[in-house]
């Protein structure tokens, strides 16, 4: 991968997630509050969404743990729907790059409290050596981030024997759930941005970053060549080395760990029940190539592959098609902030829910259509409901 990406110490899905935070503190010191009220929505918007979106105090909640690669212990949270809400369901949240919490800051609020509302129970952990979590997530590699998730899920069967269990997965998660199958007990996985080449993805991150700088074709290929050049120097070195200033040790081990994944043949060998989504406008992964690929190599049944129009890499409107933290206006992190779920593209929640509410008992995928992918235009054309 690019090493300005990794120099930057960007992470791809949590654009929204750290504005979110920092929106909260200026919120709270007052210093926006008078620019949030003049712009407030009607109440009959925010009845369910919304500013109230951006909240789970209300919700019931459980604290569980559970032990990974043998003596470290991972903390998390499960949030249970409404009484008698449920839907005999729980989706189990996969961060994608970054030190992110269980509710990765706040981010995931809106997206938990659409799903709570739909009746399906989530469950979110804080990542090795974040909040309460032992060890470190620099020092795994995909596969290790794997088999944590496994760790997890079986310590959820426990406590949701009947229900159907499944894996929402964010962007770098597309090198950890595949790696997964029916055998470590998972009823279903959701993959969201994920991208299927650490090289490739990048190249295309860094490719549309020097396109919006007005860099010719030309000048972006000879770029992009300096970059793969400077990057096998460094991350091939056999010890870290003194002159990238602005790169951890850690974060150099960690790459170097990871930079070859690709997660091709996992794709190809999958076995598990499977909802592949990408945002159209997507700017950190290649959307139309990674689609591609699964549609070619995804055949487990049932299966769907989908582009949402008009929709960023996690899925929210395109109004919010930014790639790094600081290119955020002030009024779009208050947007954001009182849209709650409105903010999610138009019936990207509705495919995500209903498609989770098919496998509302452990045997629901077996009756399913094995179903391929879905054109652009067919998602256009849902409506997003109320409720979501």
């Amino acid at each position: 991968c690019s090493l300005y990406l990794w120099k930057n110490n960007i992470h791809v899905f949590q654009i929204v997630t750290q504005r979110i935070s920092i929106m909260k503190a200026f919120l709270h010191a007052g210093l926006v509050l008078s620019l949030a009220i003049t712009i407030t929505r009607p109440v009959s918007v925010m009845a369910k969404g919304g500013e109230e979106d951006q909240t789970l105090s209300a919700r019931q909640t459980e604290e569980f743990h559970f032990t990974w690669n043998e003596n470290i212990t991972i903390r998390g949270t499960i949030w249970l729907p409404p009484d008698g809400a449920t839907q005999g369901n729980l989706a189990a949240l996969v961060h994608g790059d970054g030190p992110q919490d269980r509710t990765s800051g706040g981010g995931y609020n809106p997206l938990i409290n659409a799903l709570l509302d739909q009746g399906i129970a989530v469950a979110s952990w804080d990542k090795p050596g974040v909040g309460e979590s032992g060890g470190s997530w620099l020092d795994q590699s995909m596969s290790d981030r794997a088999d944590e998730t496994r760790s997890a899920i079986r310590k959820l069967r426990q406590r949701f024997e009947d229900s159907a269990i499944g894996a929402i997965g964010f962007s770098q998660a597309g090198w950890v759930l595949p790696r997964l199958s029916v055998e470590d007990d998972l009823d279903y996985l959701v993959l969201i941005g994920p991208a299927v080449n650490w090289q490739d993805q990048g190249d295309y991150f860094g490719t549309i970053r020097m396109e919006a700088e007005g860099k010719s074709l030309d000048e972006i290929e000879e770029a992009l060549i300096r970059d793969r050049a400077n990057d096998d120097i460094i991350f091939n070195a056999p010890t870290f080395p003194n002159n990238t200033a602005d790169l951890t040790e850690d974060r150099w081990a960690f790459i170097k760990r990871n930079r070859h994944e690709d997660s091709t043949i996992f794709i190809a060998n999958l076995t598990i029940s499977t909802l592949a989504m990408w945002g159209e406008v997507d700017l950190n992964v290649d959307a139309s190539k990674s689609a591609e690929i699964y549609r070619k190599f995804l055949t487990v049944c049932p299966h769907q592959v989908v582009l949402i129009p008009e929709a960023t890499h996690g899925l929210q409107k395109s109004t919010y098609n930014y790639q790094l933290v600081d290119q955020w206006p002030w009024q779009k992190q208050i947007d954001w902030y009182e849209e709650g779920r409105f903010a999610y593209a138009e019936g990207a929640l509705d495919l995500l829910t209903d498609w989770l509410l098919q496998r509302d008992h452990r045997e629901a995928g077996q009756s399913d259509i094995c179903g391929g992918s879905k054109d652009i235009k067919d998602i256009g054309s849902s409506s997003s409901a109320p409720g979501l």
